[in-house]
C-alpha cells in the first residue's frame, strides 16, 4: 500500500491526488482479498477519458469523515460482485452463502478499503480523518469527479470495474498542505535543536537513538489441546478459551503483558480499545 513518503509533498493538484488514492484503494482491495482468501489478486488501473459509466453497474458509495456525502464510489456489474463475494465466503468454508451473506462480505471488502484511504489521507495533510459508512449507491455523476477503471484477476474469479472520486473530495485536498513526512520532520527538528535544548534521555540525544520495532501480540484468550484434536481442525472448528468474550485482551509485547483492552470493530476493521490501569485485572 502507499505510505505518506510516497506522496507528493508539493501543492497538490486534484487529478494527482485521484491517481495516487485510487493506487493506494487497488492495493487496498488487492491485500484484503489475499488476507481473506490466502491469494493475492492482480489488479490493473486505467485513467479514463470517458464520463459515461456501464448502466449495469451497482455501485458502492464510501463516505469520509470529512464530508457530509460520499467521498468516492466503486462500480462493478452485479454478477462481478457476487463472484467476489462467493470467492471469499468459499475460503472460510462456506460453500452455498446466502445472498445476504454474499452482499455482508462486500460490504466488509468495502468498509475495509475505505478505512485505508481515510488512513492515507489523514497521513498526508495531519487531519483527523476515518471511514464513514458504506453503503449501496445509485451511479455517480461522473461530470462531477475523475474516473478511473480497473480490472482484477483473481484466479476463477475475473472483473472489471470503476471508481469515481467526488470533486467535493479533490477539491477539499487541494485546499489542504501535504505535511512533512515523519523522518524529514524529526531530521528538520534535530538540527533545529542546540546546546541544553537537546533532548536527552539516558544521557543521549533523543535524536542518536535507534528507530525500534517492536512485535505487538493481542491475546483474546488461551485454550490448550491435546495433538490429535489439533491435526482434527478446519475450517469451522470452534475452540473454546479460557475467558468469556467480556474479558479484556491482553496487549502482548516480547511476552509481557502492557496493557489490556476491549476487542471494537471500526468501519469494518477489528481493533482495541485500551482501558484504564484500574479496568485491566482479571477477576
Amino acid at each position: 500500500m502507499n505510505s505518506p513518503a510516497d506522496f507528493d509533498h508539493s501543492a497538490p493538484d486534484p487529478r494527482e491526488i485521484a491517481t495516487q488514492l485510487t493506487s493506494s484503494w487497488s492495493d487496498a482491495f488487492a491485500a484484503v482479498l489475499q488476507s481473506m482468501t490466502g491469494s493475492r489478486p492482480e489488479i490493473a488501473l486505467r485513467a479514463s477519458q470517458s464520463k459515461t459509466l456501464e448502466e449495469a453497474f451497482s455501485w458502492w458509495g464510501q463516505s469520509l469523515s470529512i464530508l457530509g456525502q460520499p467521498s468516492f464510489w466503486v462500480g462493478a456489474p452485479e454478477e462481478s460482485w457476487s463472484a467476489i463475494g462467493r470467492l471469499t465466503l468459499s475460503a472460510f468454508g462456506a460453500e452455498e452463502p446466502s445472498r445476504a451473506a454474499v452482499e455482508a462480505k462486500c460490504h466488509d471488502l468495502m468498509a475495509q478499503t475505505s478505512a485505508v484511504i481515510a488512513s492515507d489521507l489523514a497521513r498526508r495533510f495531519g487531519k483527523e480523518i476515518a471511514g464513514g459508512d458504506t453503503i449501496p449507491a445509485s451511479r455517480p455523476d461522473a461530470a462531477g469527479g475523475l474516473v478511473f477503471k480497473w480490472s482484477l484477476d483473481a484466479g476463477p474469479v475475473s472483473m472489471e470495474g470503476a471508481v469515481v472520486w467526488a470533486d467535493s473530495l479533490l477539491q477539499w485536498c487541494s485546499g489542504l498542505t501535504p505535511q512533512r513526512s515523519g523522518a524529514s520532520a524529526c531530521s528538520e527538528d534535530a538540527s533545529e535543536a542546540s546546546g541544553d535544548e537537546t533532548l536527552q534521555l539516558g544521557g543521549r540525544p533523543v535524536a542518536s537513538l535507534p528507530r525500534l520495532d517492536l512485535r505487538v501480540k493481542f491475546v483474546l484468550g488461551r485454550a490448550t489441546l491435546p495433538l490429535g484434536d489439533v491435526f482434527k481442525l478446519n475450517t469451522g472448528s470452534v475452540i473454546e478459551l479460557d475467558c468469556s468474550t467480556a474479558e479484556p485482551a491482553d496487549v502482548v509485547i516480547h511476552g509481557r503483558v502492557l496493557a489490556r483492552g476491549e476487542v471494537v470493530v471500526v468501519n469494518g476493521n477489528y481493533g482495541l480499545k485500551i482501558l484504564p490501569h484500574e479496568r485491566t485485572t482479571r477477576p
